[in-house]
Order: structure tokens, then sequence, then C-alpha cells
């Protein structure tokens, strides 16, 4: 089984790795942005829905 990784977002919300097919929709928020922009879930399990988030406001989480 993949391990999903976990990031907390800098407003202290926990999201999880999106492991589906985006759409591009990060890659077009990077292009419009300038920001790189990644997809995460609310989902532990990684699955939709899913939004995108500026890589910068993630910090991966490490478990223990």
């Amino acid at each position: 089984m993949r391990k999903i990784k976990k990031y907390l977002t800098d407003d202290g919300r926990v999201v999880y790795q999106f492991i589906h097919h985006d759409y591009g929709l990060s890659s077009d928020d990077t292009q419009s942005t300038g920001i790189k922009y990644v997809s995460v879930t609310l989902n532990e399990n990684g699955d939709y829905p899913f939004f995108t988030i500026p890589v910068h406001e993630l910090k991966e989480i490490q478990d223990a």
C-alpha cells in the first residue's frame, strides 16, 4: 500500500497528499500565479474531493 504524505497548513489544518489525477488544476494554478501549487485532500486515504494549495503553505508531518 502506498504511503500518503501528511501536511500541516499555515492555518493549522491537517491535509493529505492527493493520490489521483487533478486534471491539471495544480499546474494551472502554478502557471497563473508563478507560485508552485499541489493538490491535497482532507481524506486520510488521499481520495476525492481535493483542492490546490501553495507548497510554501505546507509543512510535511513525519509519523513517529
